[in-house]
């Protein structure tokens, strides 16, 4: 594996030293500790996690866009979900639902809800249905490559 490149997917805590998406070459590797030594952004050689990389080298898919696929109502008991769409940078199209948790716990309180709780993966909770709100969380998951985990394939029979 060594002089092999390696793409970035994730900085987690070395945003100063990697970059997201970016190919580096392997200087050394540690099978023991899945470690790999490769030269940094900021220049020293030095040792990363290699669960931080694709290690065949292929590119990382990234956010493009999104948009809502329901309208927001500003109603303080609704109860409903938020359905938003994004578009990928391998062209594959992806959704989820968004709730906040005020419309979550209106949901729980409902007197004839069964089962009383919920799971559901591809639910992300926003502090609110703000833009802002919402990119900052959406950019948050795609830098930590969470968000493909945390959305599902749109599809014509998912939609």
């Amino acid at each position: 594996m060594i002089n092999k490149n390696i793409v970035c997917r994730t900085t987690g805590v070395y945003s100063e030293g990697l970059t997201r998406g970016k190919s580096y070459q392997v200087i050394d590797i540690n099978t023991d500790e899945d470690m790999v030594r490769i030269k940094c952004d900021n220049g020293p050689l030095k040792w990363f996690p290699l669960s931080h990389f694709n290690v065949n080298g292929q590119d990382i898919i990234d956010l493009i866009s999104w948009k809502f696929d329901d309208e927001v109502l500003n109603d303080p008991n609704e109860t409903n979900w938020i359905e938003i769409s994004m578009k990928m940078s391998d062209g594959s199209e992806r959704w989820c639902i968004l709730y906040t948790p005020e419309r979550l716990k209106n949901l729980l309180q409902q007197p004839n809800i069964y089962p009383t709780g919920l799971h559901i993966k591809h639910m992300i909770v926003f502090k609110s249905y703000n833009v802002e709100d919402i990119e900052s969380v959406l950019d948050f998951l795609n830098k930590e490559d969470e968000l493909i985990g945390a959305t599902l394939p749109l599809n014509s029979s998912s939609s």
